[in-house]
């Protein structure tokens, strides 16, 4: 009885352990594919403000498209919106599009006023009602801010990043 009880706990560990590996293992690799994904610009859709489908590959690929992955609650969020209003000047020659999964059109457009974002002529605030925007570009941290030119991935910030970061990322391309 004994040798049985061992033997179960020992091919119940080896389980566990064979469960835990194929898990790891799977998480990095669609950890390398979203990367490999979202070195071109993926065509996604999102929805405008109006109800209204926008596709990222709508925007001028000529123009450089800073995207920038955001929740209306997120003081780090607060942070970048603000300094985004504040050097709009800098931002012209660039697409700004602001993408957030919350689907509160209230919390989505008092962060917009709130922030003065409804005085930057350059910008788009997308709502991600399907939740798209992670499984496409992949360990999406609130914030994160991806950089591309010609639709092709030029900078990514995870996290808090500091405008002139963002700046010198835009002004080296």
């Amino acid at each position: 009885m004994r040798k049985i009880v061992k033997y179960a706990i020992i091919l119940i560990i080896g389980f566990i352990f064979g469960y835990l590996l194929v898990n790891i293992i799977g998480g990095y690799s669609d950890k390398k594919e979203a990367e490999a994904r979202i070195q071109t610009l993926p065509e996604v859709d999102f929805l405008s403000f109006y109800g209204d489908s926008v596709s990222l590959h709508s925007f001028d690929p000529t123009k450089p498209l800073l995207l920038v992955y955001f929740h209306p609650d997120c003081e780090h969020c607060q942070y970048e919106a603000q300094a985004i209003s504040q050097t709009s000047h800098a931002l012209n020659e660039c697409q700004l599009v602001m993408v957030t999964a919350d689907d509160s059109l209230q919390r989505v457009k008092r962060f917009c006023n709130t922030n003065q974002l409804w005085e930057v002529n350059n910008i788009e605030v997308l709502i991600d009602t399907e939740n798209k925007f992670k499984p496409t570009f992949g360990k999406a941290v609130i914030p994160s801010i991806y950089i591309y030119e010609n639709r092709k991935l030029t900078q990514q910030f995870l996290g808090e990043t500091k405008i002139e970061s963002i700046l010198n990322a835009l002004n080296n391309n």
